[in-house]
């Protein structure tokens, strides 16, 4: 079982560390582009070369203290290129535990892993970084594409939410959950894809502050 506890402080750390790189982004970045599932942030080439940015990327992504497990999809220095993808643990809280509160042993908060691709792109004089969930691994009910297409950096589709709430509606009462506390899950599924949605939004900002701060430092 998850600790709430923890879940609650990785999360509130998470939001401190995605201002504090949001205020690092005024000074460094040039331009920031988010949509749906996808954030792009331009920085400065600098005295950097090409091979320095690519192999300093590839370092930080190597690194042992990484905790991802993180894939070198592809890698080209003369054109300046090169992709990752990994994956990225959420934690977010279970409706389920809104149907039936006193039901003890039902966590009240669920994990699970987004998959992403991370990008870098090396123009003239700036390169650019960028992150994308390109899936979800597992989730509780078995929705996983139903649940990823709800993930939106920008604003919730309402037509996604409510193609995954036909499905759930459809497996809570094939497994006779009463119609009132499916109601009630319906009611509260759009919170969680907002929540993962901001998790995910920040851990992309973060992700990118790090590499950055990477291949600029050297180390």
């Amino acid at each position: 079982m998850i600790d709430h506890k923890m879940a609650i402080s990785r999360m509130k750390t998470n939001k401190v560390m995605a201002l504090i790189f949001l205020m690092a982004s005024v000074t460094f970045a040039q331009e920031v582009q988010i949509d749906n599932k996808y954030i792009s942030k331009s920085f400065p080439t600098g005295e950097l070369s090409t091979s320095q940015i690519i192999g300093r990327a590839e370092a930080f992504f190597m690194a042992d203290n990484n905790p991802d497990k993180n894939v070198v999809e592809l890698i080209d220095t003369n054109q300046g290129q090169l992709q990752v993808t990994g994956e990225t643990k959420v934690l977010y809280k279970n409706i389920g535990k809104e149907l039936y509160p006193k039901r003890s042993g039902m966590a009240e908060v669920l994990e699970s892993g987004f998959g992403y691709l991370m990008e870098i792109k090396i123009n003239d004089k700036t390169f650019d970084i960028s992150y994308k969930v390109v899936n979800m691994k597992k989730e509780m009910y078995g929705k996983e594409d139903l649940f990823y297409d709800c993930i939106n950096f920008n604003e919730i589709n309402q037509e996604d939410v409510e193609r995954y709430n036909k499905a759930m509606n459809k497996l809570l009462k094939a497994n006779l959950v009463f119609k009132k506390r499916r109601e009630l899950f319906i009611e509260n599924s759009k919170f969680q894809f907002e929540e993962v949605s901001s998790f995910l939004l920040n851990e992309g900002e973060l992700k990118i502050f790090s590499l950055h701060e990477a291949i600029i430092s050297g180390e």
